[in-house]
């Protein structure tokens, strides 16, 4: 998800290990700085320069009797799923089974309430680039803190997990956070709504979508969408731990993946978000036009330039584009630009870290690995 550690966003950084290419060799050294500043048990990292991957890591998948981490371990790789989700409702775009001003309302009618919010308004776009309005069901981009730890703690949703239309009506009550289009905030919620439009437009599941428009096509091999119930990560595995300050005090591993669902469910490996980034940038997953839209930023408060599910980062030689994640246990990052991209994973959800450290070692990693 996002905003467990707002910081990460604007810096989550790791770095690589194993023989990189010269052009782009961020150090071990870099990797270990990473993964002290975000306080992680582990990091691990995948550099692609186009098929060509290497990768490493420094630490352990688990606080006892872990093993090395590199390219191939698997992570929860939170919210980048929202990228992988908004391609499946581009491809839907260029087939002509949606449009980006379709509503709400089209699809879900009877499915979205609250004070001020009006579905009839809420657009595919809007969903897409957090400029709908519909209040965040795991609290964080607000501050609320109560609330996400009442979703993340929510005993019933582990044993019984919980519909996307649960999640919906769990915000509710709250209202509109503003009149759609007229503001950004970053939404899971919005992200659940796009998953249950493409189930309504494709009579299949987000995951099934998800398997069969992006992980198979972009030879993702060892990724797959997490569905309820799915809450074990095959090894080669990072197990996922709650930290503060640096200390590990919480396994977060087997955590229920439908708290997450359309918003972050995936589980995924450096070597296979670095291809699906590559893939996606070089035009193997949607038309010109869609990756244009997708690459349309707009201002997204505690963000930065957000597009359609893909954020644009800067460095040192110009724009990159990719997407960070957050659940329980895992904070992940995969950014690119065009056949060139890195992806750091740790398995930490870190409270309390240095935000200049992590962003130091952040900004240091991609531009090594991108604009070498």
């Amino acid at each position: 998800m996002r905003r467990l550690l707002v910081v990460v966003l604007a810096g989550l950084a790791v770095a690589g290990v194993g023989a990189a290419p010269a052009a782009a060799e961020p150090t071990p050294e870099m990797l270990r700085e990473y993964r002290l500043a975000m306080g992680s048990v582990g990091a691990a990292m995948a550099v692609r320069d186009g098929d060509a991957v290497v990768g490493g890591g420094s630490g352990s998948t688990a606080l006892l009797g872990g093993n090395p981490l590199d390219e191939h371990t698997r992570f929860r790789v939170g919210s980048q799923t929202k990228t992988a989700v908004a391609t499946v409702v581009l491809q839907l775009v260029d087939e002509g089974a949606l449009t980006l001003d379709d509503t709400v309302a089209q699809h879900l009618p009877g499915v979205l309430g609250g004070a001020g919010v009006d579905p009839a308004a809420i657009t595919v776009r809007h969903l897409l680039a957090h400029r709908s309005g519909v209040p965040d069901y795991l609290g964080y981009v607000g501050g609320d803190y109560l609330r996400a730890a009442g979703v993340l703690l929510n005993p019933v949703w582990q044993v019984s997990p919980p519909s996307p239309r649960q999640l919906v009506d769990s915000v509710a009550a709250k209202g509109a956070d503003f009149p759609a289009g007229t503001d950004g905030a970053y939404s899971n919620t919005g992200y659940t709504l796009l998953g249950m439009i493409v189930e309504q437009v494709t009579g299949r599941s987000i995951g099934a979508e998800v398997t069969e428009r992006v992980l198979a096509p972009a030879g993702m091999t060892s990724s797959f969408y997490a569905e309820a119930g799915q809450k074990s990560l095959p090894a080669p595995a990072a197990r996922g731990y709650l930290a503060v300050s640096g200390y590990p005090l919480a396994d977060y591993t087997g955590f229920e993946p439908a708290v997450w669902g359309a918003a972050s469910a995936l589980v995924s490996t450096g070597e296979d978000t670095t291809r699906f980034l590559t893939a996606l940038l070089t035009g193997e997953l949607l038309s010109p036009a869609r990756l244009a839209d997708m690459r349309t930023t707009q201002p997204l408060p505690g963000v930065g330039h957000y597009g359609l599910g893909l954020m644009r980062f800067d460095t040192a030689c110009g724009a990159a584009w990719g997407h960070s994640g957050h659940v329980a246990g895992y904070s992940t990052l995969t950014v690119g630009r065009d056949d060139k991209a890195v992806a750091f994973n740790v398995n930490v959800s870190a409270v309390g870290v240095d935000a200049a450290r992590v962003g130091a070692a952040h900004q240091a990693i991609i531009d090594a690995a991108l604009c070498g």
